[in-house]
């Protein structure tokens, strides 16, 4: 469980990067990405926010019976369904 967050993390921002093609520099995709005042730096709060807004997200997802918690029952659900995503993201290449 102490590698779901950074699993998901990661999950998150693969495909940012690999939308942007084989060619793309990666520091002008990452300025791109989080630069949210455009003035050519990345903050600690513009990187950071749209990660804890999809990591909200996520959460509100794994959360099946909205009750604000993530139980047991609810993070084994989550973690079969991230496993078969990566199994068919595997087969696919």
């Amino acid at each position: 469980m102490r590698y779901l967050i950074p699993a998901i993390a990661l999950i998150i921002s693969t495909p940012v990067f690999a939308a942007q093609g084989p060619a793309a520099n990666p520091s002008q995709v990452f300025l791109k990405t989080f630069d949210a005042d455009n003035n050519g730096k990345v903050s600690k709060d513009e990187y950071v926010k749209p990660q804890v807004q999809q990591i909200e997200k996520q959460f509100d997802y794994m959360d099946k019976n909205k009750d604000g918690n993530v139980d047991a029952g609810e993070a084994e659900a989550f973690a079969e369904e991230m496993q078969q995503r990566m199994q068919k993201m595997q087969k696919k290449h």
